[in-house]
């Protein structure tokens, strides 16, 4: 399954259906001061190719590319792994 989405001028270019839930990079959110109320999470870096921690207020979704795991993250996003996906 691919998505289509328009970059730049008028450019189209086309992302598997991992590559289009794993960009952008989910900038998580803000909890209280100092911190609180905030809860690690992974996100899938498009720029370092990477999955990486993440502070949400609470839950979020993986099609926002926000996972409750590394493995998660690694698995739907890495593109390393999509040789090993059946």
């Amino acid at each position: 399954h691919e998505t289509r989405y328009k970059t730049g001028a008028h450019k189209t270019r086309f992302l598997t259906t991992a590559e289009a839930k794993c960009e952008p990079r989910y900038d998580g959110g803000y909890g209280l001061s100092g911190g609180a109320s905030v809860i690690p999470r992974w996100t899938f870096n498009p720029g370092t190719n990477r999955c990486e921690v993440v502070m949400t207020k609470g839950r979020c979704s993986s099609w926002r590319n926000c996972f409750p795991s590394f493995e998660e993250c690694e698995y739907d996003c890495d593109p390393q792994m999509e040789q090993w996906k059946p």
